[in-house]
C-alpha cells in the first residue's frame, strides 16, 4: 500500500486502500458500458500493483478470466499466493516490452496511474498493448494533465503541456518521475494507433475516484505502428513548439532545485547518514 502512495498514515489504511480499488474497478466498468459483458471476457489489470483493483475486479466479475501484470517482483511474487486464479495469470514485466503474451489475447486492458510515470519507454507500451489487445477490445487508461491547471508550483497549461515531465530524475521509491498531457497531444499521438472513444478531464480538487487523473477509453485501430510514428511532432501543430520550449523551462527548474540541495550545508553534512542508508538498503 505505501508502494502505490495511497493514504497509509489512516486510521485503517487496508480499508482505505480497497475502498479505492472498489471505487476504480466501478468507474472501469461504467466506461466500457452497460452492454459490455465480462462473462467469457480476457482483462488484463496493467501495471496491477497488489492488486488494488485486481481483487474487487475478481469478485465482482467471476465470469471473466482476469490476468495481471507488475514490474514490481514482491508485488507479483505475493498475488499469485493471493488471488483465487491460477498463479500464471499474474506475471512480471520488465522495464521495455514485449510482455510474454500472444497477439490479440485480450479483450480489455485497463491501466492506472502507469502511463502518468512512464517516461521513455510510453511509446513501445502503448504499442504492446495495442499488439495484445483484440481488435474489438477496449483500452482504458488514465493520465494527468487534461483538466489540471497547476500542480503544486508548476502550472499546467493545455496549450503548452503537450507531453511534460516533472521530475525526471526522481527514484521509484519517492513516486517516480511524473508525465504531464494535453488532450490535443493524446489525441494527435496516442490517436495514430487509436480511435479514443472518450476522454474524461482530470479533477483539480482531485476527488475520487481518479483523484485529480483523466481517463481515456481507446479503441486499436487496425494495422501495425511504430515508436517513430507515434512519437513524431504532428505537421502543423504550432503548439508542439510550445510544448516543447515548456519542457525546456520545466528542466531547468529542475536544474536550479537540484543546485540548491546539493550546494546546501546540510547535504553535505547528511552525505554519511545517505552512504550509510545504501548499504543498509543493499543488504
Amino acid at each position: 500500500m505505501r508502494r502505490v502512495g495511497w493514504d497509509v498514515f489512516a486510521r485503517h489504511p487496508a480499508d482505505v486502500f480497497e475502498e479505492r480499488g472498489s471505487l476504480q474497478w466501478q468507474l472501469v466498468k461504467a466506461l466500457v458500458g452497460e452492454d459490455w459483458s465480462f462473462a467469457g471476457k480476457r482483462v488484463l489489470d496493467f501495471g496491477c500493483g497488489s492488486g488494488r483493483i485486481l481483487m474487487p475486479a475478481i469478485a465482482d466479475a467471476p465470469d471473466a478470466e482476469f490476468w495481471g501484470c507488475d514490474i514490481h517482483a514482491p508485488s507479483v511474487a505475493w498475488l499469485r499466493e493471493q488471488l483465487p486464479v491460477p498463479p500464471e495469470r499474474v506475471f512480471q514485466t520488465t522495464e521495455w516490452p514485449p510482455m510474454d503474451q500472444p497477439d490479440g489475447r485480450f479483450d480489455l486492458i485497463y491501466a492506472f496511474s502507469v502511463f502518468t510515470h512512464l517516461l521513455d519507454s510510453w511509446s513501445a507500451w502503448l504499442l504492446e498493448l495495442h499488439r495484445v489487445l483484440a481488435d474489438d477490445g477496449l483500452l482504458v487508461v488514465t493520465v494527468f494533465g487534461p483538466g489540471q491547471y497547476t500542480f503544486g508550483e508548476e502550472p499546467v497549461s493545455e496549450e503548452s503541456v503537450g507531453m511534460n515531465v516533472l521530475y525526471p530524475s526522481a527514484s521509484w521509491d519517492t513516486g517516480g518521475p511524473l508525465i504531464l498531457h494535453s488532450e490535443w497531444w493524446l489525441r494527435a499521438h496516442w490517436g495514430r494507433a487509436f480511435e479514443i472513444v472518450s476522454l474524461r478531464l482530470g479533477d483539480q480538487a482531485g476527488a475520487p475516484p481518479l483523484f485529480g487523473q483523466g481517463v481515456l477509453v481507446m479503441r486499436k485501430r487496425p494495422g501495425s505502428y511504430g515508436v517513430a510514428e507515434l512519437e513524431r511532432p504532428e505537421s502543423g501543430e504550432p503548439r508542439e513548439l510550445l510544448a516543447l520550449r515548456g519542457n525546456v523551462l520545466s528542466l531547468r527548474r529542475e536544474i536550479a532545485r537540484h543546485a540548491v540541495v546539493l550546494n546546501s550545508r546540510s547535504w553535505r553534512l547528511t552525505a554519511p547518514l545517505r552512504a550509510a542508508a545504501r548499504r543498509i538498503r543493499g543488504r
